[in-house]
């Protein structure tokens, strides 16, 4: 874990990041803050990751912590974090997508280094 990570309270349980579902999770956050905010990020990859339970029927909260590039600042590539949270699926419809984007914010320290 990195030094300089904000670090979760013990309500949230540590998950592999290696996961496709922990990876498509962090890809779908890109996706949306990129949608939300005219933002040009690339997904690179989820480096961390945490999930909390939430009550019977509410879902799931993922914190991850992700690396994505900046576009138009030399292909930077930035340390965010984001939370999103994963509904039960009631429909298989496309349109009842149960994610959602909580939040996603740049993290301040460097990304660690590849393994």
């Amino acid at each position: 874990m990195m030094a300089n990570s904000p670090q979760p309270s013990a309500l949230w349980l540590p998950v592999s990041a290696k996961q496709l579902e922990i990876q498509e999770l962090g890809q779908f956050a890109v996706m949306e803050q990129n949608k939300k905010h005219q933002w040009n990020l690339t997904f690179n990859a989820v480096y961390e990751a945490w999930n909390m339970t939430l009550a019977a029927n509410y879902g799931n909260l993922y914190l991850l912590h992700l690396k994505a590039l900046k576009a138009f600042s030399n292909d930077l590539l930035v340390n965010y974090q984001a939370i999103v949270l994963v509904k039960p699926k009631w429909c298989d419809r496309p349109c009842c997508d149960p994610r959602t984007l909580v939040s996603f914010k740049e993290l301040q320290s460097p990304p660690p280094p590849e393994a």
